[in-house]
């Protein structure tokens, strides 16, 4: 009987509770800040982003989970690319030059023109080089070189941002791992984390963050330091702790596949293979590699590396990546950890400093004996500053004067001309005017007294303003002249003075005609009587189009004493081409008319206008180039005749036209929901003006916006005719973009030849292309949901995107807080055109205590893209369906009659029992 009671007892309270037999335990549930880690187990979790999703309006996480130094809830793409080892050892070869410079159609037995494919191998992008390496080994197979041994690949990670109330559900090592986003903020989420019950949560041990210090712009040559901040945000010691600052990313491995010092040593190859014929536009100065023995829970330390902007880099944006190897754990559980990051560093190719006259004030008329001022207004208009500045003013003699005697010398035999006497002169020692430095845009005011001979004749003297200064580093000295005219006029003669001058158009590019209208005025006390004025043809020199030879690469051959040749034979190629391409032109000709205007006579006072139709020569850089006009008449009373001649400044200013040219995405193929699509372009100078400062800013439209890891302005420096700088910025496309043609706006502001600040909107082209879209069409059921049942749910799926989904596959999720077993959870449907729908069934087992309601399971859609179209990605997509549990009254009868019977015998157990005391 005492048997009989215990086990009536353990019947009862079987009937009464219902147990739970938990297949996994709740580890965590908290809240984590972006970018905060904690260790669960074996795997680290870390929120890496927080992202709004403007469609639904509602924030989505991105965790980075890892296990062993490997991402466990990535997608990798693998991808191949150039070894920059292979590449160099290729460039060492002098066989393998010959034939690459063959291929780019040098002629190899002509040394200036196999010297010219050196300067353009100096001078090449990294990508450039590539592509010309892979078209030799094509074009030439006697090398015997197999393009697959020039390329190593890398892993690239896809990340899968997830919403409230989704779930990551990950299998370590046989264990069933689920992590849920049960609230999401914009720099935070609360998190569940379920998995095996013995495993422990904790903070990361070791865990080094970094963050970079460097200049935004950098100019070509300059060096700059880069300080790498490092902070130990775990608990324990960090130790052996490698940085390494490089031009590329470097892909070290996890400790699972290589020890440390293969880790270390592979990294070093890769940096030193930065190194050579093929360079980066940032190299480093000393050492790209520093090393720190260890770093203590939450302690901090900075690193100072030093890198040079190379003298060829072209303007834009350049990274330099950040990598960190470290350890931490003792004895057999030491552990390797590593991380990157990266910062942008914008080369800029400034100009020098170069000045212009704001104004010149100084009297229109002087006469013979008097002393004058004359206050000069200059300006520093390039982008550099000037050094030991120093102005001098230098008076002439008349120009007719000067080139008769210089006639005159010749036709008598003497090679020297005779000594020019000079009618203005400097007074008290003040011709020169000198200043330490003057920086850009900064403003110098000169002042020189001048005196006038007493038997100066009337007529035009020339007055030159010499300027020498240092720029940028340079260790030669630059010089600028500029020239203007003081009118002496000798009292009771007649004396022509040019009032004003102007042109049409005014502004004059290159190649232009315009008009050029001249008001003259006598200013005498006489008539001016058979009264000429001439346009002299004024030869100027022009500089033709060179480009530098830079054979630095030389002295990586394995010739003896190729550093000396090299230098040698560059700075002679350099001279000769400078020579070659100097030319002396006309800077401007009449068209259509003779270059002389007649004027019988012209009275004290009177005013005459004379026009001119003129070119300038096509082959004019932007400058002020001297326009000769000779004047002859005669001067009442004695009709003395009276030549002279001015000289006028034509400001000849080139136009610029900036255009976009040579447009990529990163992918190439673009589809709606993409994030990060790099766009890469070129922007070019097609005109025949200066852009200074110019500053591109990427201005998206809907279905694009810019991205927080882009650059919001790119500073693309200046860019003179023929020049192109590349830019680079990052958008994200909406989900909901359609495919087809679009166009992102760019503003772009610069500063033209004049110093007028202009901006302009050009558009950059990108292509969209379609992608499937799943969506849950249908729901219906073999049966009625009940508790304590299973049911099969036959779910429809339609493809409403504008691209066929290939691989269809549905899949249930069930979370741990709904009384339902999934007993099939996957089903394939295979493809679907747009447009098209199919249907997959899974299984539910319902918990015999449901609550009788509606309850809401998620609905996981997995496809591949139209591989027939190039879209080889997989897409998931996710929905939900509605399960209407009711409740199972038959169910219900059996437990109320269960429960009588258990009752009826505990009335029996206990009556049994107090007989049984009786007794």
């Amino acid at each position: 009987m005492k048997k009989f009671g215990m086990l009536l007892g353990v019947m009862i309270i079987m009937a009464s509770f219902n147990i739970a037999l938990a297949q996994d335990a709740l580890l965590f549930e908290g809240y984590l800040n972006k970018g905060d880690t904690i260790l669960v187990g074996p795997i680290i979790i870390t929120l890496n982003d927080v992202q709004k999703d403007y469609l639904t309006n509602q924030y989505k996480a991105m965790f980075v989970i890892m296990k062993d130094g490997k991402i466990l809830n990535a997608n990798y793409t693998v991808i191949y690319i150039p070894n920059p080892s292979k590449i160099q050892e290729l460039l060492a070869d002098p066989a393998f030059l010959n034939a690459m410079a063959e291929t780019l159609g040098y002629n190899t037995t002509d040394p200036l023109s196999y010297a010219q494919f050196l300067a353009w191998l100096a001078t090449a992008s990294p990508e450039e080089i590539a592509d010309a390496v892979f078209e030799t080994i094509n074009e030439h197979p006697e090398l015997g070189i197999n393009k697959e041994d020039l390329l190593m690949p890398i892993r690239v990670p896809e990340f899968t941002y997830i919403s409230e109330n989704e779930t990551i559900e990950l299998n370590v090592d046989g264990q069933k791992v689920t992590i849920t986003a049960l609230e999401i903020y914009p720099n935070g989420v609360r998190i569940s984390i379920s998995g095996p019950y013995d495993w422990k949560v904790s903070v990361i041990p070791a865990l080094i963050t970094t963050s970079i210090e460097a200049p935004k712009s950098v100019n070509p040559g300059q060096e700059f330091i880069v300080k790498v901040h490092l902070k130990n945000e775990g608990a324990l010691k960090a130790k052996y702790i490698t940085v390494m600052v490089s031009p590329v990313m470097l892909d070290v491995g996890s400790s699972e596949n290589q020890d440390s010092q293969s880790s270390t040593g592979q990294a070093l190859a890769q940096t030193l293979s930065q190194s050579g014929v093929v360079q980066s536009a940032l190299m480093p100065v000393n050492t790209s590699m520093k090393y720190i023995e260890y770093l203590d829970g939450k302690e901090s330390a900075t690193l100072e590396f030093k890198f040079k902007a190379n003298e060829n880099a072209q303007p834009g944006v350049y990274p330099l990546y950040v990598t960190v190897i470290y350890f931490f754990g003792v004895g057999q559980d030491v552990q390797q950890m590593q991380s990157f990051n990266f910062v942008g560093i914008t080369v800029a190719r400034d100009s020098d400093a170069s000045f212009v006259i704001e104004s010149i004030e100084k009297p229109k008329i002087v006469h013979p004996g008097e002393d004058f001022e004359v206050k000069i207004r200059l300006r520093n208009m390039g982008g550099d500053t000037a050094k030991d500045f120093l102005a001098t003013i230098e008076p002439k003699g008349s120009l007719n004067i000067e080139e008769q005697q210089i006639q005159n010398a010749q036709l008598s035999g003497n090679n020297l001309p005779m000594e020019t006497k000079t009618p203005i002169l400097v007074a008290n020692e003040t011709d020169q005017y000198y200043r330490a430095i003057v920086r850009p845009n900064d403003e110098v005011e000169l002042t020189f007294r001048l005196h006038v001979s007493e038997d100066a004749e009337t007529g035009s003297y020339p007055v030159t303003l010499k300027l020498t200064y240092y720029s940028g580093d340079s260790k030669e000295s630059k010089s600028q002249s500029f020239e203007f005219s003081v009118q002496v006029l000798r009292k009771r003669e007649a004396f022509i003075e040019i009032e004003s001058i102007e042109m049409d158009p005014k502004k004059v590019e290159p190649g232009d005609e315009f008009t050029l209208t001249l008001k003259l005025r006598n200013v005498g006390e006489e008539n001016a009587r058979a009264f000429a004025l001439k346009i002299i043809p004024t030869r100027v020199p022009v500089q033709g189009e060179i480009k530098k030879v830079d054979l630095s690469s030389l002295q990586n051959l394995p010739i003896q004493g190729s550093q000396s040749i090299s230098e040698n034979l560059q700075e002679a190629l350099n001279q000769i081409l400078k020579e070659l391409a100097k030319r002396n032109v006309d800077a401007f000709l009449p068209i259509g008319e003779d270059n002389v205007k007649y004027v019988p006579e012209i009275a004290p006072n009177q005013e005459v206008t004379l026009t001119f139709h003129l070119k300038a020569n096509n082959r004019l850089e932007s400058g002020i180039y001297p326009l000769r006009i000779g004047i002859e008449y005669l001067s009442s009373p004695d009709d003395s005749k009276i030549s002279d001649e001015r000289l006028i400044g034509i400001n000849v200013l080139g136009k610029e036209q900036l255009i976009i040219s040579k447009v990529s995405t990163s992918p190439s193929r673009v589809y709606p929901g993409t994030h990060n699509v790099e766009i890469s372009l070129s922007v070019e100078n097609i005109g025949s003006g200066e852009a200074k400062y110019v500053l591109l800013i990427p201005k998206p439209q809907s279905p694009f916006e810019l991205s927080d890891t882009s650059e919001q302005i790119i500073n693309l420096g200046t860019l003179r005719q023929g020049d192109s700088a590349n830019a680079v910025f990052r958008i994200n496309v909406n989900e909901d973009a359609k495919g087809g043609s679009y166009k992102i706006p760019v503003e772009i502001q610069y500063k033209d030849s004049l110093g007028n600040s202009q901006k302009i909107m050009l558009n950059v082209p990108i292509i969209i292309h379609e992608k499937p879209k799943l969506v849950v069409e249908n729901v219906r059921f073999d049966k009625t949901p009940m508790q304590g049942e299973e049911v099969r749910v036959y779910i429809t799926v339609k493809n409403i995107g504008g691209e066929k989904a290939e691989n269809v596959m549905i899949e249930g999720v069930v979370k741990s807080s709904q009384p339902f077993t999934l007993t099939k959870r996957t089903d394939y449907i295979g493809n679907l055109k747009p447009g098209q729908s199919g249907e997959g069934v899974i299984e539910l087992s319902i918990d015999r205590d449901a609550v009788p309601k509606t309850y809401v399971v998620q609905i996981r859609m997995r496809a591949v893209g139209d591989k027939e179209s190039g879209d080889d990605n997989v897409y998931v997509f996710e929905d939900s369906v509605k399960i209407p549990v009711q409740e199972n009254t038959k169910q219900a009868h059996t437990l109320k009659y269960l429960g009588i019977g258990v009752g009826i015998l505990v009335v029996l157990a206990v009556v049994i029992t107090y007989l049984k005391r009786r007794e």
